[in-house]
């Protein structure tokens, strides 16, 4: 296999290039498409590049590729959205799946991979789905689609997200077989946090009565987290951390054996063992960069840049679980 010309469109803090860095592939950015200057930021900085952010709607260059990674925006086809739906030209964010099309149409790598929600294949949305998927065929591309859960490769979150792989003039491909979880939620938190992430009793008890299933579901008290979403900037995932105050150990953190959150409802944090102080407190960005599959040196350089908590959170959130993307493009590349 020689060097792969890599195209990322929505590139976002670049999951395709970290998860071909992985795989020891030989490969060279030719460029990389993304609107929000704060993502391309950071991008840069992980990967040492000099892009600038770019309005895939007039982008339109003549160059050589072999392989388009694109996760169009999600948020008009997510069940956490509006739902207004992505038809061409409605002018909608997920509507700009279609300039992928465009652009694969002059271009002709040989493999395309799209990522997007799992709800793009509903009733309400399939329609956009199957689009993609004839037009692609009827481009020369063979098309395999399948729904997969980061939490079957290696990460603990509960992510389903539907993977296309289009490859030019035919072959075949099969998606990776799911693997054991050997990592936990509790794995992927930091011992010590700043006291700013933790919440008060009075909040607690206001997100536990909530009306809201999504606001009731924040505290995480599984061992693999629930989605992780952009808009968590402003109500991050909450894990409950128990300290042990008498014997200066580490916080213990109930992720895998849920303890009753009833004592909440009092509006103050109850012990559930003697000498025990129980506290809520939000993940980390740091914690959503790696239920994302990035390493830690990954979100020391976006870090570096000055990067807002807001935008670290939203960067997270928007990206592709890469350990996900590393299995795919392991089938796909061998």
């Amino acid at each position: 296999m020689g060097k792969i010309k890599l195209l990322e469109l929505f590139g976002g803090i670049g999951a395709c290039s970290k998860a071909l860095e992985r795989l020891g592939v030989d490969y060279e950015i030719v460029d990389y498409v993304e609107i929000d200057s704060f993502a391309v930021t950071s991008f840069n900085a992980m990967h040492g590049t000099n892009f600038e952010p770019q309005d895939i709607t007039k982008w339109d260059k003549d160059v050589e590729v072999d392989l388009i990674m694109h996760g169009s925006p999600c948020q008009d086809f997510s069940i956490a959205g509006l739902n207004k739906g992505g038809d061409e030209g409605s002018g909608t964010r997920s509507s700009l799946m279609y300039e992928t099309l465009r652009i694969v149409s002059k271009l002709k790598p040989k493999y395309v991979v799209w990522e997007n929600v799992k709800n793009l294949l509903s009733t309400k949305h399939r329609a956009n789905f199957d689009a993609y998927q004839k037009a692609m065929e009827d481009l020369g591309y063979k098309n395999f689609y399948k729904v997969l859960n980061a939490k079957d490769y290696g990460i603990p979150q509960n992510r389903e997200r539907v993977f296309t792989v289009s490859i030019l003039d035919g072959g075949d491909f099969e998606f990776p077989e799911s693997q054991p979880l050997g990592k936990r939620l509790a794995d992927v938190l930091e011992e010590d946090v700043d006291k700013k992430y933790y919440i008060s009793a009075d909040r607690v008890k206001g997100i536990l009565e909530s009306n809201f299933v999504q606001e009731r579901t924040r505290i995480q008290t599984g061992g693999v987290c629930s989605t992780v979403l952009a808009r968590d900037w402003k109500d991050p995932k909450c894990v409950v951390v128990v300290d042990d105050i008498y014997k200066n150990r580490p916080p213990r953190f109930y992720t895998d054996t849920a303890p009753t959150l009833r004592a909440f409802h009092a509006g103050d944090l109850k012990t559930f063992g003697e000498g025990e102080q129980v506290r809520v407190r939000k993940l980390t960005p740091k914690e959503c960069w790696r239920l994302m599959g990035f390493d830690d040196s990954d979100f020391e350089k976006a870090v570096a840049t000055r990067n807002s908590n807001t935008q670290l959170y939203k960067q997270a959130g928007n990206s592709i679980v890469v350990n996900v993307l590393e299995a795919v493009l392991r089938k796909l590349l061998w």
